[in-house]
């Protein structure tokens, strides 16, 4: 039924360049997720071939977990075989009355009904998953977090379908949207949350596997406006910079990344760091300016991480020395790679480590000392 093919890159939010055979050519993704820890260079796609598509679509990924569901425009089909099964225990005897339900200026994926009481739903799909913890979205979703609030005011369910069958907890992305996970914590008593994982097969077909817990007490410990952060930028040309008290430094062309920390206002210093026009009090504002593309990957905590994650960074990428330590130990918190950072899967697992592995662990410890 699927063909596997090699990912090259992204095109844009929904092509893709695959490789099979030594043919390149592009396929439809019907995922607008950033989806940086699935469309890593190499990763095997699973593609579906149909007369009436323009271009083959892309149906899933091959992780070693398994196989990831791509498909969002899909996950209201899954959702509807869970309520029909009778996964969601609290949802059992419902029916659904409709989909695609216009509510208020915007549409909810379906309307519910069991006797007399009506409810409606709106379905999440979930890809975005680290050592068995789930966490949505992997994107900032203006429009996910106005169903939040439309459901709030009647009352309705959310199902987050996550499609990873080693996934035990869910949590919203507080590093990736701050306000989607906020809205999502304050509605809790008013709506119900549920997240339940599944396991995909190549043949298309896909089995319940549990419902996740959502420890809302690690939330509200990690999800605070501090923490640490990496700033990413490209270096065009080799070029020589004076850098404050370091002098005059040479850098290669290249991607830089920045490590850095705000136990208070997070958010605030990022955005400084991310403005043109600043007053240059830190190394990296005397090198940011000449950076093009600067973004910034937050990671939220309750404890200062940034020594830890410039330890890691210092074993896949080159540090320049003494470049932002004035005030630690660190040989630097500046680091060189020759390409994209997230083209580099070790990056792109350090990232996640310090985001997720570290509430895994907790969750992970509670239930060993539980049990």
């Amino acid at each position: 039924m699927f063909r596997k093919v090699r990912f090259l890159e992204r095109l844009n939010r929904f092509v893709v360049l695959c490789e099979e055979g030594g043919r390149v050519f592009p396929a439809h993704l019907p995922n607008p997720g950033r989806l940086w820890e699935i469309l890593l260079p190499g990763r095997m796609l699973l593609l579906e071939d149909r007369k009436e598509l323009s271009l083959p679509r892309v149906w899933g990924a091959i992780k070693e977990e398994g196989i990831v569901f791509l498909d969002t425009s899909a996950t209201t089909s899954v959702a509807q075989k869970l309520l029909e099964e009778g996964k969601i225990e609290d949802l059992k005897g419902f029916g659904v009355v409709r989909r695609e339900v216009p509510l208020w200026g915007s549409r909810l994926d379906f309307l519910l009904k069991r006797g007399e009481e009506e409810c409606f739903l709106e379905v999440k799909s979930c890809t975005l998953f680290f050592d068995g913890l789930a966490m949505f979205p992997d994107a900032v979703t203006v429009r996910g977090r106005k169903h939040l609030e439309l459901l709030g005011k009647v009352g309705g369910v959310v199902l987050f379908v996550v499609h990873s069958p080693s996934c035990f907890a869910f949590l919203p992305d507080f590093h990736t949207d701050f306000d989607f996970a906020r809205t999502l914590h304050s509605l809790r008593e008013k709506l119900r949350i549920y997240a339940i994982a599944v396991r995909w097969r190549e043949s298309g077909d896909f089995e319940y596997v549990r419902n996740l817990s959502i420890p809302w007490e690690l939330y509200e410990r990690e999800a605070q406006d501090r923490g640490s952060y990496i700033l990413a930028g490209y270096l065009r040309e080799d070029m020589c910079i004076p850098i404050g008290s370091l002098g005059k430094q040479c850098f290669l062309r290249g991607f830089y990344l920045y490590v850095g920390s705000a136990m208070q206002s997070l958010s605030r210093r990022v955005r400084r760091h991310l403005r043109k026009s600043k007053k240059r009090h830190w190394h990296i504002d005397f090198l940011s300016p000449f950076l093009e593309g600067l973004r910034a990957f937050p990671i939220q905590s309750s404890e200062r991480l940034e020594c830890a994650i410039a330890r890691e960074l210092g074993n896949i990428a080159q540090g320049i020395p003494f470049f932002g330590v004035s005030d630690c130990s660190c040989r630097s918190h500046l680091f060189y790679l020759p390409q994209p950072p997230l083209q580099n899967e070790a990056f792109v697992e350090i990232l996640l480590r310090f985001r997720m592995g570290r509430i895994a662990a907790q969750l992970k410890d509670r239930n060993a000392f539980l049990s």
